[in-house]
């Protein structure tokens, strides 16, 4: 076989093997481990919200949280992702993030481009095209919710993953309240 016809099968199975992940043969999993408040708590009071298990494969977030204060565009908000390949807390950062932005403009953008995905479990604010600000403080609830895997890109590797919202004064400088989503994303092939 020459070298030409080995790189033309060798790009035939690659394809091939694109082709067959593309048409639904992988199903990504994510099953919630936990989420913890590190600080903010002046701000945010999530003291009852916990995962907890749903069926055998399926774990979900409950409970009710508290903002305390309205959200506006003297706050930044966004999310940075770490992940740890073998499950030992070691997490290294990872480059995927949804970049911090002033509170109005994140929901106009991230959280109301995402807002399907969570709306129907929850009771937070719709936020229409036109935006929404402040995001007024209250009592929002939250029950079985779940992250709709099919919106993790195929190239998102498996291993367990850290999602860290960060709440951040304009003004100041300071970060008012972090905490972190924990996550194992695993993937089945057909």
């Amino acid at each position: 076989m020459t070298n030409a016809l080995k790189l033309n099968v060798l790009a035939f199975v690659l394809l091939f093997y694109t082709w067959k992940r593309c048409d639904g043969l992988v199903k990504v999993i994510l099953d919630f481990d936990r989420w913890e408040l590190t600080n903010g708590s002046n701000i945010f009071n999530m003291d009852s919200v916990r995962v907890r298990k749903f069926n055998r494969t399926l774990s979900v977030l409950n409970g009710t949280g508290s903002l305390l204060v309205d959200l506006d565009d003297t706050y930044e908000y966004g999310f940075n992702f770490a992940r740890s390949a073998q499950g030992n807390n070691q997490y290294n950062a990872y480059p995927m993030k949804l970049a911090s932005k002033p509170m109005c403009e994140f929901l106009k953008v991230y959280y109301r481009e995402y807002q399907d995905q969570f709306l129907k479990f929850t009771n937070l604010p719709y936020v229409p095209k036109e935006g929404l600000c402040p995001f007024p403080k209250g009592n929002y609830w939250v029950k079985n919710a779940y992250i709709d895997s099919s919106v993790i890109p195929l190239v998102v590797p498996e291993g367990f993953w850290r999602a860290s919202p960060e709440l951040r004064n304009v003004e100041t400088g300071e970060v008012v309240s972090t905490g972190s989503f924990y996550v194992k994303l695993t993937k089945e092939y057909a």
